[in-house]
């Protein structure tokens, strides 16, 4: 029985945008150490962060290493100009 491929799910806030650089460096981090696809969607619900979902088969060090890992990735990959209008 094939098991499925580890992916990273990635649901991207609306009034997010994605940084080219910073997400093509997530994928290549996720292919390279895991062998896992990323995948970015767009929510049409408004949330406060991206949300990473992983799916697939992980083995449970993997996906402990990757949670800290993506965490650190994610900013570079998605960010948002809310910040300004609380500043205004």
């Amino acid at each position: 029985m094939d098991l499925p491929r580890p992916s990273l799910l990635v649901v991207v806030p609306p009034d997010w945008e994605a940084i080219t650089e910073g997400v093509a460096e997530l994928r290549r981090y996720l292919s390279e150490e895991f062998g896992a696809a990323l995948v970015v969607r767009g929510s049409k619900a408004p949330m406060r962060s991206p949300l990473a979902l992983y799916l697939g088969v992980w083995d449970d060090r993997d996906q402990r290493v990757a949670r800290r890992d993506v965490d650190a990735l994610l900013p570079a990959a998605f960010y948002t100009l809310n910040w300004l209008e609380e500043v205004s």
